[in-house]
This record gives C-alpha cells, structure tokens and sequence, in this order.
C-alpha cells in the first residue's frame, strides 16, 4: 500500500501555502474571479492521484488532506498563451486586446471565471462540485510529485510569457482546490434530468461549460470548466452569425451525445435538433448568451 506523499516544507514537513503568494494569481479582464483558498497556514498532505494517467490535459487532480479535511487539488500544467493566437485574427486581435484574450482562453482561468460566476449566483457546489478557492504551489515541490505519481507533462517547455507573472525559474504552478467525490453514481433517468437542468442553470447565468463528456462528472456534477466560457467573453463578440448558434448549444448537443453514449434510459434531451430544423434560418439573438 502506498503511504502519502508528505512535502517537506513547513514546520510539519508539508506544503506551506502562508509562504506562497496569494494576491495573484487573478485574470486581467473584466468578469467574475475566484477567492483565495482560505486556510493559508495549513499544510497540505498528498495521499493519491485522481485522474486518468491515460488522458493527457491541463491539469492533474491529487486526493489532498488540508487542516483535517480531504479534497481534491486540481493542478494546472503550464500555459503558453502564444498557442491559441492561431484561432483569431489579426484586426480582431487588436478590438479584444491581449490581456482580455489570455485572460479568457487560459485554463485555469476559465475554470476561475466559471467558478467566480457560480458564487455570485450561489450555486457553488449545487450544480456543479464545490470549488474553495485556488492557491499556487512551488514548481520544486510539483516535481517531486512527478517523481512520485509518474506525471512528466507540466508543459514547462513553453515559452516564456510575461502574461503568466512568473518569477524567476518559472517556480508557481497555479491550482485549484475543490470537494473530492469520494463515490460516483450509477446515471439513471432520474440523474440525468437532474445534470440536465444544472446544465441549464448555468448557462441560464453565463457559464457554457464547452467540455461536457462522461470524464468530467463525478457524482452526477460537473468538475471541469478548463474550457468553460463565462460572460463577458470576446467569443461572444468576435464568432459570424453562420457559427454562433450552433458554437453557443455546443454544450446542449454534447450533453445529449454523453447520454447516448451512456445508454441511459431516458426521454431527457438538451438539444432538440428536430425541432430546430423546423425553424426558418434567421440572425442569432446574441443577447440570449450574454447575460
């Protein structure tokens, strides 16, 4: 049996999130943001990996112990914004402006965004699992925990950007700290209606979430918003009319394809695409998403 992993940082030989800055790290655009983890001076003790060594992504989730209680530490690789520059265009680049643009297609800052809109609306932890805040953690220490659960793909060979505010031998990794679902639940008619409907509470507030396939439920609630769009989002602003419909029910059609593919027993659909073709092609109502 695998003992857990302890950091030796701290008095008691875990990590030390008191000597971490916590000021930043917050996106530079306007829209909602996540608060700070609130217990700074605990430790944080690392009993096992959570997520699926076959998929890559941007990020890896660890069980954690913080001041007695367990959760989930979702750590988030290293972003270079440089990559996404290719899906907009020069003059378009120039109305959202860099910082809006970084702020709103970086991965841990979705799931900031996402998670900031929830709390407004409180709905943290009702439709989707729980977020306490983020925290970041010293690339040292990450490495040791490569070195122990096998995990060799931070990204830390992307360029550097003064976007992400690193100090000196790029040493923060940025996380996020949320409820570990301890048991997941068999998807019955029942369950699906439920995820179904916190699907539409959220987009209802902003949050289209982008990601939704079977990985990203535990427990029947959503844990991924790495590709979330929050409103405001200069997507909104910037996608043609012939795209934006079907770009902004993304999300409703992917629910329906997960549930296919689920084979539940169900007569619950997101999407009515029948229904849909029915109707004479017109201008999106762009207002619908921006709320």
């Amino acid at each position: 049996m695998q003992m857990p992993h302890k950091l030796d940082e701290g008095d008691n030989g875990d990590i030390d999130l008191a000597a971490v800055d916590l000021r930043g790290p917050q996106p530079r655009s306007e829209g909602p943001k996540l608060r700070p983890f609130p217990h700074r001076k605990a430790g944080v003790r690392f009993i096992k990996r959570l997520d699926d060594t076959a998929n890559g992504g941007d990020s890896h989730v660890f069980e954690v112990v913080i001041a007695r209680k367990r959760y989930a530490l979702k750590i988030f690789n290293f972003y270079d914004p440089n990559e996404d520059l290719d899906a907009i265009s020069e003059s378009d680049l120039e109305v959202v402006g860099l910082d809006t643009f970084y702020a709103q297609s970086d991965p841990f800052y979705n799931e900031c965004r996402a998670y900031g809109r929830l709390d407004e609306s409180h709905l943290n932890g009702k439709v989707a699992v729980r977020a306490y805040g983020y925290t970041t953690i010293a690339a040292k220490e990450v490495h040791r925990l490569g070195k122990e659960y096998q995990v060799d793909d931070w990204q830390e060979d992307a360029e550097e950007h003064e976007y992400n505010e690193l100090p000196p031998e790029r040493h923060l990794f940025r996380a996020i700290i949320k409820d570990i679902m301890q048991d997941d639940v068999r998807w019955t008619h029942k369950t699906v209606k439920r995820m179904r409907q916190d699907l539409l509470r959220m987009r209802e507030r902003g949050i289209y979430p982008m990601d939704i396939v079977s990985r990203n439920y535990k427990g029947g609630l959503l844990v991924d918003f790495s590709s979330a769009m929050t409103t405001p989002h200069f997507y909104l602003k910037m996608c043609p009319d012939r795209q934006y419909e079907r770009v902004m029910n993304t999300d409703l059609y992917d629910f329906d394809e997960m549930i296919k593919e689920a084979r539940v027993k169900t007569w619950v659909i997101a999407y009515n695409k029948e229904y849909l073709k029915k109707l004479r092609p017109r201008a999106p109502d762009r207002a619908k998403y921006s709320k």
